[in-house]
């Protein structure tokens, strides 16, 4: 059966009675509690209009009991709920994710306000969907734009679409009127793109070029096969690498106690200190200190407790996976301190050598893209 037991208390329940049989109520079975309560059968859903005629005239209900039917369909509906509300929150979470919700540029120093300018006349703003605009069109258009950027990486970081930027070193933009001049490597590398505004290249993708090498000549083949100078300008990018090395010895120290103990108690107060035991201390030690207030006296006053530890040191020799693991640590921490902040590293490699067997040396070469174009003054 689906039904509900209601527990009804008041006064006059006779009256309560002829109002639901007034009211065309069903009640099923009707069980007299004392003077003031009455218990009541009724299908579930007749259960919101008995309430409201109980609330009605001032009788006080409450459902104690539930036909398992009832239950059931209850504990389904919340679960249909539930599960609505899960299926709502997932959707959410997916439309959120493939949404922009902040957009970050990094590095631009300068040119910042300029960065901010093109990504809003590209309708780069928080809110629009990822599928809008193309990370690659937007590095490209900001390289064209900003010639004072060397290099320019466009990448999301969850729902943030970060915009890092490399600044031109002195020499390196290319689009400044002038003389003829030819564009050459600041640094050694391999090319992986060439872009080329004015100017012949000299050098092909893939190629591997040092430092001052010419990338793009300053000068272009004119009507009837002659060839006039100009200044050269466009982007040379390249896999530059970025090196550190650090050494680790094989012997390590380290600390040990020995056992033998001192103590030094000190009765303090806010105006007062006096050593009650003094202790001289070891010459290599370790000290804990532990402060115990002075209860029974009521007064500002404690007893501070120092115990000296004596220590000594010892060398041991440590493993040498443990000492080249260490070493190239450090030597990748130096390596990354030498590459540009924000670039992406693309490849490592790790060499390891031993000297006297007393060093692990370890050698790091992180390899990452930038610009490399530029001109040497003279």
């Amino acid at each position: 059966m689906l039904d509900v037991t209601l527990e009804i208390e008041g006064l006059n329940l006779e009256r309560l009675l002829r109002t639901a049989s007034t009211a065309g109520f069903v009640l099923e079975d009707v069980q007299r509690e004392d003077v003031r309560s009455v218990r009541v059968r009724l299908p579930v859903w007749e259960r919101k209009r008995m309430l409201a005629l109980c609330e009605r005239y001032g009788w006080q209900a409450r459902e104690i009991h539930a036909a398992m039917p009832v239950k059931a369909m209850r504990f389904a509906a919340r679960r249909l709920m539930l599960g609505a509300g899960m299926m709502l929150f997932v959707l959410l979470m997916y439309g959120s994710s493939r949404m922009v919700w902040a957009v970050t540029v990094e590095n631009a120093g300068e040119n910042v306000a300029e960065v901010h300018r093109f990504l809003e006349e590209q309708g780069v703003r928080p809110g629009r969907l990822k599928a809008a605009f193309s990370t690659d069109a937007l590095r490209e258009g900001l390289t064209l734009r900003l010639p004072g950027l060397s290099h320019v990486a466009v990448r999301y970081d969850g729902s943030t679409l970060v915009v890092s930027c490399q600044g031109a070193r002195e020499g390196e933009k290319t689009d400044i009127p002038g003389e003829a001049s030819d564009i050459v490597a600041l640094q050694p590398g391999i090319v992986t793109r060439i872009t080329v505004r004015s100017g012949t290249p000299a050098v092909e993708v893939g190629q591997a070029v040092r430092k001052g090498q010419v990338l793009i000549r300053g000068e272009e083949r004119a009507e009837g096969g002659t060839v006039r100078r100009v200044q050269a300008q466009g982007e040379v990018l390249a896999r530059v690498y970025a090196q550190g090395e650090a050494r680790v010895s094989l012997m390590q120290q380290r600390t040990v106690e020995t056992g033998r103990t001192q103590t030094r108690v000190t009765i303090e107060s806010p105006w007062h200190t006096r050593v009650v035991k003094d202790a001289a201390g070891f010459e290599s030690q370790d000290v804990s200190v532990e402060r115990q207030d002075v209860v029974g006296l009521y007064l500002p006053l404690w007893r501070r407790i120092e115990t000296f530890a004596e220590t000594v040191i010892l060398s041991e020799r440590r493993s040498r996976t443990d000492a080249a693991s260490q070493a190239q640590g450090a030597a990748e921490k130096i390596a990354k301190l030498n590459c540009p902040s924000g670039v992406e590293i693309l490849d490592k490699w790790v060499d390891y050598s031993m000297i006297d067997d007393e060093f692990v040396y370890a050698t790091v070469v992180l390899e990452y893209e930038a610009g490399i174009a530029g001109r040497i003054s003279p």
